[in-house]
């Protein structure tokens, strides 16, 4: 059995591998009757559920022209004779050639002066069928039996099926021939190259394509569902591995081999609706369930935020990625303040304030804001130092900010390191409109029209997790997610 890999062998172009690739071998290849295998590789993801193809489509060119393959002797020497009988090895290959050596005249031994006079003969079940050369017009009858040459020993027939019979024949018509004696070396034959008896396997065995007899012009068979079919099983539980398609033919044939093989993706289905909360610092969407092993081109979803009628002010102080050490008072019973001053947010609507820091475990804070107080009870503080948490306080309906802004915060139970850069930090959110405002969703920004924006069949990057950027405070919510990945 012969096979072509796309992976590092001569003569293949492999393109687009990202979706899809081609084989193509510009060399004519051997199609045995064990089969010339096409290998369509494809690589593990860990929990894919299935896999789509778009194209695989195979094409075959037979090769016609040519001396094509010697089947040795086929009928033996003999001295004289006036006929050749020829049974070829295998019926149904058609007869391309016949090399008749040491041809001569008997009795003398002169080598034959092939003219309009003097002819090979061929014939099927009696009746002639080839002269070569043909016989010659004569009058207005236009000349006979062509389709044959003969040059030297060789003698060239238009594929012809079947026994034949060979003579040397005198005269310019059919119906005054005569027969000549000769002598012969033993005489071999040359089939046509074409493949005979052509089978196409998809990958998993089963026959998708079947042409009888000798295939003379171009074969195209479109293989799509029988790879979809194969992938969407062995993805689920193969390591990788690759989709062989096998070409044979029931006699050994040559032929130029393509195909074609485009949108190919493995997919992973998320079950269920995925969501995450922004509080208008930027964050991920998680995937959920193993790591998949490598990035997929895309992830396709139906996508939906809901936005909560605020939106981070540019005044907020930040959260920093790391702890890089930082420092700030410790809140205990005693109340510590954040002065803001009452232009910063000039006549905004404050509906939430956001303390960051690090309460120690089972930590309960009260938060005092524009004759509010709210509280936030059993915090779990970090194991050691991490990035530092912000505490969110709401304070129910929106206060509007008429006066300088002082924050107090104290702890009734436990501790809270708050993060001070040099002040206490403090984030802040005003009531704002959803129309016009962005959410970015795994690289696409999304414009909301309202309360809830709903984004049908989107596109979105992310591996194991889908960043979600924008200052307003929303919820994004991923439903009927599928991570698509290159074969």
């Amino acid at each position: 059995m012969t096979g072509v890999s796309l992976l590092g062998v001569p003569a293949v172009a492999v393109t687009g591998y990202m979706t899809g690739y081609t084989v193509l071998l510009p060399a004519p290849v051997t199609v045995p009757p064990a089969g010339h295998v096409l290998s369509t590789p494809w690589r593990a993801v860990a929990g894919a559920t299935g896999a789509r193809v778009g194209r695989a489509l195979l094409t075959l060119d037979p090769v016609t022209a040519g001396d094509g393959r010697d089947l040795g002797v086929v009928a033996p020497a003999k001295r004289p004779t006036t006929s050749i009988t020829v049974r070829p090895p295998d019926p149904r290959v058609p007869t391309r050639a016949l090399t008749v050596p040491q041809w001569v005249t008997a009795p003398d031994g002169e080598t034959f002066p092939w003219s309009d006079d003097l002819h090979v003969m061929v014939r099927q079940d009696g009746r002639p069928v080839v002269a070569a050369p043909p016989l010659p017009a004569v009058g207005y009858v236009p000349a006979q039996l062509p389709g044959g040459t003969v040059s030297g020993s060789r003698v060239t027939l238009p594929d012809l099926l079947g026994d034949l019979t060979v003579t040397v024949v005198s005269g310019r018509t059919l119906d005054a021939l005569t027969e000549l004696p000769f002598a012969h070396g033993d005489v071999r034959l040359r089939a046509a190259p074409m493949p005979v008896g052509l089978h196409v396997l998809g990958p998993d065995g089963d026959e998708q394509l079947a042409v009888a007899g000798p295939v003379r012009g171009r074969v195209s068979h479109d293989l799509a569902p029988a790879l979809a079919r194969h992938l969407a099983a062995a993805v689920r539980t193969e390591p990788g591995g690759t989709a062989p398609v096998t070409v044979r033919s029931d006699v050994v044939g040559e032929a130029h081999v393509r195909l074609d093989v485009q949108d190919v993706v493995i997919e992973r289905a998320l079950d269920g609706r995925l969501t995450v909360g922004c509080d208008g610092t930027a964050t991920t969407l998680p995937r959920p369930g193993v790591a998949p092993g490598r990035a997929p081109t895309r992830t396709r979803a139906d996508l939906t935020v809901t936005h909560h009628g605020a939106a981070l002010h540019p005044a907020s102080d930040p959260v920093p990625a790391v702890d890089a050490g930082l420092g700030g008072p410790t809140v205990r019973d005693e109340p510590v303040t954040r002065r803001v001053a009452a232009a910063t947010l000039a006549d905004a609507r404050l509906v939430r304030v956001g303390v960051v820091g690090w309460p120690s475990a089972g930590t309960d804070l009260s938060l005092v804001v524009l004759g509010r107080t709210v509280t936030a009870t059993g915090l779990v503080g970090p194991v050691g130092r991490s990035t530092p948490q912000v505490v969110w306080f709401d304070l129910g309906d929106a206060v509007t900010v008429d006066r300088p802004l002082e924050v107090t915060l104290r702890a009734t139970r436990g501790t809270f390191a708050w993060l001070a850069a040099p002040e206490p930090a403090v984030r802040l959110a005003v009531e704002a409109p959803a129309a016009g405002a962005h959410v970015t969703v795994g690289g696409l920004t999304v414009t909301l029209t309202g309360p809830e924006t709903h984004v049908p069949g989107v596109s979105l990057a992310g591996t194991d997790g889908w960043d979600v950027t924008t200052d307003q405070l929303v919820t994004v919510a991923l439903s009927s997610a599928v991570m698509e990945f290159a074969p």
